[in-house]
């Protein structure tokens, strides 16, 4: 077993724990897993993961992570330079994961090729931050807005799945999240007499940990965009249902064992 794998993940809330079933890999690996991410995210895991050190990658400020000689470093960007500074600091091997692919095997089936690492065939079926499933169907959570307006369906899909579901379900409650990105549907959603129905609620989490809070605590399902309340909505391993319109859904679907995937233009004729 060699002694210590450093990762390097920048990126959002997707891209975060779309790396996690890489880590989990090096632990069986590596004496020692070290990851460097934004701050925020490192309150996501719970004690299941307290093998892993985790560190804030800002604090590095563009420079190698100190203590890196002997160790292997993974980045997820392409710059020669960055790995020739690596090396030059002391790392044995350097690995650069390409971090948008547009096609092709899903991210994690593709880094793992980089890696040249095999993976369990149950891999993008496991929950990644714990197990919220609550085997219910009282209330749907829908994130309508992602990183990118254009990764977005239109607002109507959204507000007919909505009154299909308090129509349908006496106690059904129905949950619209937004983020700080999410201007247009906010405005969209606040003008809509949807918004009034006393079975209808709007919130907008303040962060990533508060988000996870009231997934936890309150969604039985989630219907969303591409974006990074669905990958954590499938990390907790709740029930989604993701739709694609500009991204690849072959390679940028959730990791969760209840995951179904949906592409705008070819199954948009029979949503509902």
């Amino acid at each position: 077993m060699s002694k210590k794998i450093i990762f390097l993940r920048g990126g959002g809330l997707g891209d975060f724990i779309l790396t996690l079933p890489l880590l989990q890999l090096a632990r069986s690996r590596y004496e020692e897993v070290v990851l460097y991410t934004r701050a925020q995210y490192a309150g996501l895991l719970n004690d299941e993961w307290a093998w892993l050190e985790v560190k804030n990658l800002d604090e590095l400020s563009g420079h190698p992570p100190p203590m890196i000689g002997g160790s292997t470093v993974v980045s997820f960007w392409m710059e020669q330079g960055w790995r020739g500074e690596m090396i030059r600091a002391g790392a044995s091997s350097v690995f650069a994961i390409p971090p948008r692919p547009a096609e092709g095997d899903h991210f994690v089936t593709q880094a793992l090729g980089v890696l040249g690492w095999d993976a369990p065939k149950d891999l993008l079926f496991q929950q990644m931050i714990g197990n919220e499933w609550k085997d219910s169907q009282c209330t749907l959570w829908i994130h309508p807005g992602s990183g990118a307006v254009g990764k977005n369906l239109p607002m109507e899909y959204f507000i007919a799945r909505a009154n299909q579901w308090i129509t349908s379900k006496r106690e059904g409650k129905v949950i619209f999240s937004l983020g700080e990105a999410d201007e247009q549907a906010r405005d969209l959603l606040k003008q809509h007499v949807l918004c009034q129905h006393p079975q209808v609620s709007l919130i907008e989490p303040a962060t990533v940990m508060e988000l996870k809070h009231q997934l936890s605590l309150q969604a039985d399902q989630f219907l969303g965009n591409d974006s990074g309340p669905g990958h954590l909505a499938a990390g907790l391993g709740l029930p989604v249902e993701i739709w694609y319109v500009q991204t690849a859904s072959t390679v940028w679907h959730p990791v969760g064992p209840r995951v179904k995937i949906y592409d705008w233009l070819s199954d948009s004729s029979r949503i509902l």
